[in-house]
C-alpha cells in the first residue's frame, strides 16, 4: 500500500499554494489512518479469510512518502491454493466492494495473483497483491520486507574551503530521514508490526550463559551475585520445579503460557495469548548443546539440567547419551527434525552445509534417503529455470557438498551419494588440457628481451615482484601509473620472464580491450569465473578439484590489468577462492598478485549510484587494499618527447588544474584547433593529424601512428568518408546485399535495411 497524495483527506486541509510534500504531518497520519483501517478490513472483518500470522514494515520513499509491505499467512481452510479459490473474489461488488467500500474512504487496488489473474477495485492507492504457495518463496519475501532503508551519501563545504578534497573522506555514509519518517517516528507510530509475536529462547549448557556488565563492574563480586546465574532455561526449570501446571509444556511453548519479565528475570502467567516461542537454531556440529535442544524438545517439564540427563532413574553423563536412551537418536528422527527446522528458514547454501555438517557428525543410517529427501531444497538455487535438467541440479549440488567434505577432511566417495556425472572421467583430462594451453602460449619476440628495456621506476617493481615469487612468500603489489607510464610493458616482461622459464603466469584484466593486449589474456570474470553481479556473498564457481582450480595452484603469478574498474567484491571473491583451492588463509592463497590501473581514470560502474556508493563499491574501500604494497610509475613513456603534455595530463587527472564554476577546465591554446565552421575546421583537423596524406598514404608506420578519436558513430562515417576521398588512387564502392529473415512476414523497406549500422559490420555502402 502507498500513499496517495491525492487522497482527499490531505487535500482538504492544505492551505492555499501548500503541496502535500510541504505538510509531513497530514501525510503521515492519514496514512496511518489508512493503514490501520485496511488491518481492520483484513485482520478483523476477514476480507480475505481468516489469518493466522502476519508482518509489515513501513517503508519511505526519497521523496518522502510512505508505503508498507506486508506478508499474510491465512489460517489453514483459508488459503488461496487453486485457481477456483482465487476466482471467487474476481466479482468485485459481491466481496471486496461489500466489505471495504462501506469504510470512510474509497479504494483503488491492482490484485497481481500467480496466475496473472487481475482485478481493479476502489482505495485511491497502489496495492499490489500477490497471492504466494511455498514455504519457499516465504522465505524470500521475507527477506525482501526487511530489505531495510534508504542510504544517502552528503558532503557539506563552506565557501572558502579549498576544491582538492579527499573524495574517500568527503562522503558520509549517512541514513536518509525525510520530513514524514521524521513526523512518524516524533508521533511514536510503529514502524513494524508482527503477529504473533516471536520469543527467542535462550540456549545453553550449563554455566555457559552469556552475563552482560558494565566495564567499571567488579567482576567477582558480579559472579558472586545469584540474579547473574538466572537465564530464560534456568528459571524455566525453576517453574517446572514449583508449579504443576507449568510441567505441563515444552520449553517452546513456555512462552504462549507466561511472560518472561527482562529486568527481574522471572517467568510470570500470561493473561493474553498469541505469542510463539523458538528456540535459538543450533547446528549439530555444536553436538552437545544439539542435543540439549533435542531433549528440550521432547521432555516436558525438566527441573533441572540434571533432570534433563536422567532417564529411569539413570544420570547420564552426557546430553547425546540421554537423547540416545530415550530412543531420540533412533531411526535418523532428530536428523529429520533438524533439516525441516532449517528448510523454513535457510537458503539452499546453508543447507547444504548443514547436509555437510550431518554426513561428518552425526553418522546418518541412510544417507541416499536423506538425499532424496532433501534434494529439492538444497538444489533450489540451480534452478535456474525449466531447461535445467535433473543432472545438472544433482551435479551441482554434489561438486558443491564435495568441497564442503573435503573442507572438513572428508572425501564425498565415503558416503552413499550419487556419483557426479563425467566429472571424475573427465577431470585428469581436463586439467591437463588447461595446463598444456598455458604452457603453450607464444611468448612475442619484443617481449624477450623486454627486462632489459625497462626504466627505472619499472625495473624496481620487476625485481621486487620477481623477489616475492622466487622467495614464494606470497605478496599483493598495486601498480599505480597514468596512462603511458608502461604498466602494460612491465606486465609483459614479467610474463616473458616467467614464461620462458616454464613456468605458469596468468594475465587478467577487467576488460576484453585490455586483457587481448597482453598475451594469452583473459578477463577476470572468465578465468576466476567471478559471478556477474558479484557482492560479499557471492562465490566463485570454481570447484576445489576442478581443472582450473589445478591450474592456479600451479601458477607462480596472476596479473590483474584495470583493478579499479572491478567491484571490490569481485577481487574479494577471488580472494576467498585462492584461499579455498590453496587450502589457507593468507591473502590470495599465498599466490603473489599484481593488481594494475590508474583510478583517475575509469571507477567501478554502480548503475543510478550516488559518488559515495561508487567509492564504496572500489577496490580501495575492501579490506585487502591495506594489505597491498603500491609501487609507482611516473616516467610516462608514450609522451617522453612532450613532457609539458605528460604535466597536464597528471594535473587533470589529479584535480589540479583550474575550473570554474561549472567544473570545466580550460584545454591550452597549443591543444586546440581552432574553430570558424565545420567544413574548415574539419580540413585543419585532418591536416593537422595527417598532414602531407598524399605523400605517406602508403606508409604502414605512418598510418598506424595517427588516430582521430571521436564519441559518436555518425562523426566516425563523416571522417572516414572525408579522409578516404583525399587518398591517392581509384575509388572503389562495395554495396552490401540486405535480406530481411522474419516469420512476421513484414516487408521491410530497403532503404532502412540499408540505414542499419550494426556493430562490427561496414557500412551498407563501403568506399576504399
Amino acid at each position: 500500500m502507498t500513499c496517495n497524495s491525492e487522497w482527499k483527506e490531505i487535500q482538504q486541509a492544505l492551505y492555499d499554494g501548500q503541496t502535500a510534500q510541504e505538510r509531513p504531518d497530514l501525510t503521515t497520519r492519514v496514512f496511518r489512518a489508512k493503514l490501520q483501517d485496511l488491518k481492520y478490513q483484513l485482520f478483523k472483518r476477514k476480507i480475505f479469510g481468516h489469518v493466522a500470522a502476519h508482518v509489515d514494515v513501513v517503508e519511505f520513499q526519497k521523496r518522502g512518502l510512505p508505503h508498507v509491505h506486508m506478508l499474510i499467512i491465512f489460517k489453514s481452510g483459508h488459503k488461496l491454493n487453486t485457481t477456483s479459490e482465487i476466482d471467487k473474489f474476481e466479482n468485485a461488488n459481491a466481496i471486496i466492494h461489500d466489505h471495504i467500500l462501506k469504510a470512510h474512504n474509497k479504494v483503488k487496488m491492482d490484485i497481481q495473483f500467480t496466475e496473472e489473474e487481475k482485478m481493479d477495485q476502489l482505495y485511491n492507492c497502489h496495492i499490489n497483491v500477490e497471492v504466494c504457495s511455498g514455504i519457499t518463496v516465504v522465505k524470500y519475501l521475507y527477506k525482501y520486507i526487511y530489505m531495510g532503508h534508504d542510504r544517502v551519501a552528503v558532503h557539506i563545504t563552506q565557501d572558502d574551503e579549498p576544491r582538492q578534497v579527499d573524495e574517500i573522506k568527503q562522503f558520509q555514509d549517512a541514513r536518509w530521514v525525510s520530513a514524514q519518517e521524521a513526523m512518524w517516528r516524533i508521533c511514536e507510530f510503529g514502524l513494524n508490526d508482527i503477529s504473533p509475536a516471536v520469543i527467542n529462547l535462550q540456549l545453553h549448557l550449563p554455566n555457559k550463559q552469556f552475563v552482560s556488565y558494565h566495564a567499571s563492574q567488579n567482576l567477582q563480586k558480579l559472579l558472586l551475585w545469584d540474579h547473574v546465574s538466572k537465564t530464560m532455561l534456568t528459571e524455566y526449570f525453576t517453574m517446572c520445579a514449583t508449579s504443576e501446571k507449568a510441567r505441563q509444556f515444552l520449553y517452546r511453548e513456555f512462552p504462549e503460557h507466561y511472560v518472561w519479565n527482562k529486568r527481574d528475570k522471572i517467568w510470570t502467567e500470561r493473561h493474553k495469548i498469541g505469542v510463539i516461542g523458538r528456540i535459538s537454531v543450533v547446528s549439530p556440529i555444536e553436538e552437545e548443546r544439539y542435543y540439549e535442544k533435542l531433549l528440550l524438545n521432547h521432555v516436558r517439564g525438566p527441573t533441572s539440567f540434571r533432570h534433563l540427563l536422567t532417564f529411569n532413574g539413570i544420570e547420564c553423563s552426557t546430553f547425546k547419551e540421554a537423547a540416545q536412551k530415550r530412543g531420540l537418536l533412533e531411526a535418523d528422527q532428530s536428523i529429520f527434525n533438524c533439516m525441516n527446522e532449517a528448510i523454513t528458514f535457510q537458503m539452499p547454501n546453508e543447507l547444504r552445509r548443514l547436509f555437510a555438517i550431518i554426513l561428518v557428525h552425526c553418522a546418518p543410517t541412510d544417507v541416499r534417503v536423506l538425499w532424496d529427501t532433501y534434494f529439492d531444497a538444497m538444489s533450489e538455487d540451480f534452478k535456474r529455470d525449466a531447461n535445467t535438467s535433473i543432472r545438472q541440479r544433482v551435479s551441482k549440488t554434489l561438486l558443491s557438498l564435495r568441497v564442503l567434505l573435503e573442507s572438513m577432511g572428508k572425501d564425498i566417495n565415503s558416503y552413499d551419494l550419487p556419483t557426479i556425472p563425467s566429472y571424475d572421467a573427465n577431470i585428469e583430462n581436463n586439467c591437463s588440457r588447461e595446463i598444456q594451453d598455458e604452457m603453450s602460449i607464444q611468448i612475442p619476440e619484443e617481449d624477450q628481451d623486454a627486462e632489459l628495456k625497462l626504466n627505472d621506476d619499472q625495473r624496481k617493481a620487476f625485481s621486487m615482484i620477481l623477489s616475492s615469487i622466487q622467495k614464494a612468500e606470497g605478496g599483493i603489489f598495486f601498480i599505480d601509473g597514468p596512462g603511458g607510464t608502461g604498466k602494460t610493458f612491465l606486465y609483459r616482461a614479467l610474463l616473458a620472464h616467467l614464461r620462458l622459464r616454464k613456468h605458469i603466469a596468468l594475465a587478467t584484466a577487467t576488460s576484453g580491450v585490455a586483457a587481448g593486449i597482453m598475451p594469452g589474456g583473459r578477463t577476470a570474470h572468465s578465468r576466476f569465473k567471478i559471478p556477474i553481479n558479484s557482492d560479499e556473498a557471492s562465490e566463485c564457481s570454481i570447484s576445489k578439484q576442478s581443472a582450473a582450480a589445478e591450474l592456479l595452484r600451479r601458477a607462480q603469478l596472476i596479473i590483474w590489468d584495470e583493478a579499479p574498474m572491478a567491484k571490490k567484491w569481485a577481487i574479494e571473491n577471488v580472494d576467498k577462492l585462492l584461499k579455498d583451492v590453496m587450502g589457507n588463509d593468507k591473502d590470495f592463497g599465498g599466490k603473489v598478485i599484481v593488481f594494475g590501473g590508474d583510478f583517475r581514470q575509469v571507477l567501478p560502474v554502480v548503475p543510478k549510484a550516488t559518488v559515495y556508493q561508487t567509492i564504496l563499491a572500489s577496490l580501495v574501500n575492501s579490506y585487502l587494499w591495506g594489505r597491498i604494497k603500491k609501487i609507482t610509475l611516473s616516467i610516462n613513456m608514450r609522451s617522453k618527447n612532450d613532457p609539458q603534455f605528460s604535466k597536464f595530463l597528471l594535473s587533470v587527472g589529479n584535480g589540479e588544474e583550474p575550473m570554474d564554476d561549472e567544473g570545466n577546465i580550460k584545454i591550452p591554446d597549443d591543444m586546440v584547433i581552432e574553430y570558424d565552421n565545420e567544413e574548415n575546421s574539419l580540413k585543419r583537423h585532418i591536416a593537422a593529424i595527417f598532414p602531407s596524406l598524399a605523400r605517406n598514404a602508403y606508409s604502414a608506420e605512418y598510418m598506424t601512428n595517427r588516430a582521430i578519436l571521436t564519441p559518436k558513430n555518425e562523426h566516425v562515417d563523416k571522417l572516414n568518408d572525408k579522409l578516404i576521398s583525399m587518398f591517392p588512387g581509384e575509388e572503389q564502392i562495395f554495396n552490401s546485399f540486405d535480406e530481411a529473415i522474419d516469420q512476421t512476414n513484414i516487408n521491410y523497406d530497403v532503404d532502412f535495411l540499408n540505414s542499419l549500422t550494426p556493430t562490427g559490420l561496414p557500412p551498407h555502402k563501403l568506399r576504399l
